[in-house]
């Protein structure tokens, strides 16, 4: 859709972020092998925080470093870290598990916080500022109430959005928070949003897959914010003994991607914040922050945000389980009645014309057809394409998607002679029923496909998708887009998509039909 270089998208999926070996200079980092409390690396800014340079420490204890520091460190604190890293990991499922110790050590820029992430394989210790004093009060506040309010209807799903971006901005300070959530195509829209005055708003905005490529996409699933303060700030070098290469995926400080940086700068962004919404192990969206001068924000105001987004991801859960739960209120009964009546419209001797219209209304569809395997005509129900075109599409679904349920929204471009007749079958939903007949390997098959219109979409972007991605031919390297005006887009060959309760629906119908095939198999 794009129509992106397939190479720059081969170059920022093997780009390794979680082995960059370098940091944002907001903090120092430490780390090890699991099991193992030595230290094998460090950044290169370690005495500016502990007071003592990589080469001192690499080897030793992690204990022993943090006690050798000018002031006493909080021993309780790392006596836990030494237990944790010497024990195997967590299982994960969506974020990994973190352990945020306020006010761990002192060093030589005051008081310092730390977090401790593992992988299975590798732990890292990372500090940074200490909340300040005058900013506590503000990492204690509750989570308002109004956000554990159920959305039911679309209404109040978007006043739901529109709530936490407020919420979210007052906590965090940025300039602008919007709520980014990805659609089923990998592209990304901006749901909600809340900004100074003076903003170009975002809101409603589209932004191409390749704007955040998957292996970016792996490490916000894993961790519950990325803070980027200063655009312009200079990466720190990690050290590493020799054969260590550390893997800094769980890292709140690693450094940045230049392609990153470049895109952050086009849109003038000199810091951001982001925070993954997670809903069973998968990434529903992102809640991104944008400032327009440095803003490091300590880090235990980001995991208050988190914990906001946390509340959050559990209404964006129960608004999508009320919407699934609406629309399947009452369908049960609808579908098998329909399963037990629909051989009267195979063999054409409905006369209620009811039972065509909840086959399409099973679908949400203009169109509806019934074939099978016995050479019997195709029957059409509603708006469906003249008898040769159905015969030429079913042979097409015999051959490209024999599978039990297909489904698609831009059928022309998967089969393009629908092009002649995407008013009114731009969308193809198919279930196949086959059962075998108990003489020798002969099979009966039924196929039901329901067909929806065109529906020509109006795509505001973010800026043309198809400059996603350009070359510099002068320093020989790939680099983003560097222009976001918003950049109108008309989809045609296109229906409205397949819900999820609508497949759900089908998949009910397909297992009723297939049982009445069986049971009637069985008593001849």
């Amino acid at each position: 859709m794009t129509n992106l270089d397939p190479g720059f998208i081969d170059a920022c999926e093997d780009e390794a972020l979680h082995r960059i070996a370098a940091v944002q200079p907001y903090g120092a980092l430490l780390g090890g092998r699991v099991g193992d409390p030595r230290l094998r690396c460090a950044s290169a800014d370690l005495a500016d925080w502990l007071g003592h340079p990589p080469e001192q420490v690499m080897g030793r204890p992690l204990a022993d470093v943090l006690m050798i520091l000018a002031v006493p460190s909080d021993e309780a604190s790392v006596a836990v870290l030494t237990e944790i890293i010497s024990g195997p990991p967590e299982e994960q499922r969506g974020h990994a598990s973190k352990r945020v110790l306020a006010d761990l050590v002192d060093g030589p820029r005051g008081r310092l916080d730390a977090i401790l992430s593992r992988t299975t394989t590798d732990w890292l210790l990372e500090l940074e500022p200490a909340l300040p004093t005058d900013q506590q009060q503000e990492a204690l506040r509750p989570v308002p109430h109004a956000l554990y309010r159920m959305p039911h209807t679309q209404a109040e799903w978007e006043g739901h959005c529109r709530l936490f971006a407020l919420q979210m901005r007052q906590l965090s300070g940025f300039a602008r928070v919007m709520v980014y959530r990805f659609l089923p195509d990998g592209c990304g829209e901006v749901v909600a949003e809340e900004a100074e005055l003076g903003l170009a708003p975002y809101l409603g905005l589209r932004y191409p897959a390749s704007d955040i490529p998957q292996i970016a996409r792996d490490l916000y699933r894993m961790n519950r914010h990325r803070q980027i303060p200063d655009v312009a700030a200079v990466p720190v070098p990690v050290l590493a003994e020799a054969g260590y290469e550390p893997d800094l995926t769980l890292s709140d400080l690693r450094a940045v991607s230049p392609v990153h940086i470049e895109y952050l700068e086009n849109m003038e962004v000199t810091a951001s914040l982001s925070f993954s919404v997670v809903l069973n192990g998968e990434l529903w969206g992102l809640i991104a922050c944008h400032h327009h001068e440095p803003r490091p924000l300590p880090l235990q105001l980001r995991e208050r945000c988190a914990d906001l987004v946390q509340v959050f991801s559990l209404g964006v859960a129960g608004h999508q389980t009320n919407c699934r739960l609406v629309a399947l209120s009452d369908s049960d009964r609808n579908i098998a009645r329909l399963a037990r009546t629909i051989s009267d419209l195979e063999e054409c001797r409905d006369d209620d014309y009811r039972i065509r219209d909840e086959l399409l209304a099973l679908a949400q569809a203009d169109g509806a057809v019934l074939a099978d395997s016995l050479g019997r005509r195709p029957v059409p129900i509603g708006k469906t394409p003249a008898p040769p075109d159905l015969s030429a599409l079913l042979r097409w679904l015999d051959e490209a998607h024999p599978e039990p349920l297909f489904h698609t929204d831009a059928l022309p471009s998967l089969y393009p002679p629908a092009a002649e007749y995407q008013h009114m079958a731009s969308g193809l939903l198919v279930v196949r029923v086959g059962a075998f007949t108990g003489q020798g390997d002969e099979r009966i098959e039924r196929r039901f496909l329901w067909l929806r219109p065109e529906q020509p979409q109006t795509v505001y972007w973010a800026g043309d998708p198809r400059k996603s991605t350009l070359f510099d031919n002068q320093s020989q390297r790939l680099s983003p887009r560097s222009s976001f005006a918003t950049w109108l887009e008309t989809k045609t060959g296109h229906s409205e998509p397949w819900s999820e309760s609508v497949l759900l629906s089908a998949k009910k119908f397909r297992n009723l039909l297939l049982q009445g095939m069986n049971a009637d198999l069985l008593r001849h």
